[in-house]
């Protein structure tokens, strides 16, 4: 005898080469399309038609004009306070047909000037005292060439303060493809993050129907998401054409508040072992951004001044949020086991950028934070399907196992039913037996007495009684059947089951084993021709907690005789047993 066989079919190992041949293809092509695609959005900005005015200007402080500084070397001015002005110069040379300034301002004033000519201007006013996030467009007389570019520059906030606005030259076509090109990323964020949003939405309201239960945690993500969304998009190049400065300002930072506190919130509702440590930060810091919100809104001082405020509480929430999280996974709490190495990963970075944005030196016209975001959202949707998968596989692997008790159930009981009709029988038959024995004895026949007496202990002997193979109830009834069925197959089998009442092993997972290894052993060996040769050996014993089973049959390809094409035809159902064991 032999273990059972392995060793896969390999007549398809050609075939199984070309698909994985044709999807590397594909995807490359995919991939060499996606890049593509992208380099001709993004390089309009490193066009010969748009170029940003970057490592050209002088910056000197208004009041100290004799003392200045080389943009080459520096990209802000530390010593410039709030409302005090500083000045940038340079020499447009770059010669364009109908060329345009594009001036992107980060609440700032603004005065742009050619030579003696103003071209724009943006000021403090009695109906307008912040601001905001400016966009403008500026166009260029035709004789611009060789001119003196001068833009003043001042900030009624200290954290932007000596930071100069983004400058760009270009003619109308290439302007219009870099605004494009700036916000397709921030566009893209959004598009992801409300559909994203929706569809956590919907799903929760049919776990809602379906379960009869409300889900919080996904209500929460579901806000996050949405907030990103409008956060990514409220934040972009494009948003300053389509809103007020004012108007852009105050959702940017609104929706920065909110996301922050949508995402440590969903955090605070997967935890288990810290929890109440995480939510009392997370009390705290929901408590200061309201603060923030609400003394912005009774007193006289703006939003974006306070904001530095938020991003060093935002700094705090990032180590904390990752002492936490490594504390559950710690914990082998399933979410933040998954998630723990994306959510480190992603609050370092952007504890650099808050770091940055309190010291009013981070500057972009991408939102890295949105972007950041978003690829954490999809981590945690992914984490979810995932889970909802398993956990569907798991309900459907119960179901399965209940079904297949209750056939085992259903047969064992028929066969106990029968087993009790035989033994009531019996028990009639021995009365009367024992009536008959009684009158031969009384008739002093005491040699057709002996002879009874013999033949009612053949009958007794003969009479098959329901044992127990093993302590574990399950695993009887599992050999009981298949014993029944190699009695009908005419193959013989030897059973040896030492296990205790209880196991190491789930029931389900123990059926579904011993399940597929009987069938394939039992497939295998009822294609011999010759019933004589149909053997199957099944030892099962627990040793150390762990569970060890040996099944041997007697199909030998090589020796054995076999039903004509029975390899073939068997094949697929062989290898699907071999690997669910």
């Amino acid at each position: 005898m032999s273990f059972f066989n392995n060793i896969h079919n390999k007549k398809e190992a050609l075939s199984i080469k070309m698909k994985w041949s044709s999807i590397i293809i594909l995807s490359l092509l995919f991939l060499t399309g996606i890049v593509y695609f992208f380099y001709f959005i993004f390089s309009p900005a490193d066009s010969n038609q748009m170029k940003e005015l970057k490592h050209s200007w002088a910056f000197y402080s208004y009041d100290e004009p004799d003392f200045k500084f080389d943009s080459k070397y520096i990209s802000y001015i530390p010593t410039v306070g709030k409302n005090e002005t500083f000045v940038m110069e340079t020499t447009l040379k770059k010669d364009l047909d109908e060329a345009n300034l594009l001036i992107k301002g980060n609440h700032q004033w603004l005065t742009v000037t050619l030579g003696d000519t103003l071209l724009y201007q943006r000021k403090d006013t009695q109906k307008e005292t912040n601001p905001g996030l400016s966009l403008a467009v500026i166009d260029l007389p035709a004789n611009y060439i060789g001119k003196k570019l001068k833009i003043t520059v001042s900030s009624p906030y200290e954290n932007y303060s000596g930071i100069p606005p983004k400058v760009y030259i270009g003619t109308t076509g290439p302007m219009i493809s870099f605004i494009f090109s700036q916000s397709v990323p921030q566009v893209l964020t959004m598009v992801i993050a409300v559909f994203l949003a929706i569809g956590i939405l919907v799903y929760t309201i049919y776990v809602m129907y379906s379960q009869k239960k409300l889900d919080y945690s996904l209500i929460i993500l579901s806000c996050f998401a949405l907030t990103l969304g409008l956060e990514s998009v409220s934040e972009d190049i494009l948003s300053g054409v389509l809103f007020e400065p004012i108007v852009h300002s105050f959702l940017s930072h609104v929706f920065i508040i909110l996301t922050s506190v949508f995402i440590i919130t969903y955090y605070f509702s997967k935890m288990i072992y810290y929890k109440k440590w995480y939510g009392l930060f997370c009390f705290v810091q929901i408590s200061v951004f309201i603060g923030i919100l609400v003394y912005a809104a009774v007193t006289p001082n703006e939003l974006p001044e306070l904001m530095p405020i938020a991003n060093i509480t935002s700094v705090i929430s990032t180590l904390v949020t990752s002492l936490a999280c490594i504390g559950e996974a710690y914990k082998d709490n399933r979410f933040f086991v998954a998630c723990t190495p994306w959510i480190v990963l992603i609050a370092i970075i952007h504890c650099l950028i808050y770091i940055q944005s309190a010291l009013g030196i981070y500057q972009t016209t991408i939102n890295w934070s949105t972007i950041l975001y978003i690829i954490i959202l999809i981590v945690i949707i992914g984490y979810n399907i995932i889970d909802y998968i398993m956990n569907s596989d798991h309900h459907q692997k119960q179901v399965d196992f209940l079904q297949i008790k209750t056939d085992l159930l259903e047969q064992h009981y028929e066969q106990l039913r029968q087993h009790i009709q035989e033994i009531s029988t019996l028990r009639l038959d021995f009365i009367h037996d024992m009536e008959n024995l009684e009158m031969l004895m009384y008739e002093n026949n005491h040699s057709e007495a002996q002879n009874y007496l013999h033949k009612m202990l053949d009958g007794a002997q003969k009479f098959e009684v329901i044992s127990s193979i093993s302590g574990h109830q399950l695993t009887n009834l599992i050999l009981a059947r298949y014993r029944e069925i190699a009695a009908k197959r005419n193959i013989q089998v030897e059973f040896c089951a030492d296990l205790p009442q209880h196991l190491h092993v789930k029931d389900d997972d123990l059926a579904q084993l011993l399940i597929h290894v009987l069938e394939h052993s039992f497939r295998e060996t009822h294609a011999i021709e010759n019933p004589l040769q149909r053997k199957i050996y099944l030892s099962m014993h627990e040793k150390e907690e762990e569970l060890w089973i040996q099944c041997e049959h007697s199909a030998h390809y090589d020796s054995n005789i076999f039903t004509r094409g029975i390899t073939e035809e068997l094949d697929d159902q062989e290898q699907y047993d071999l690997m669910m064991i």
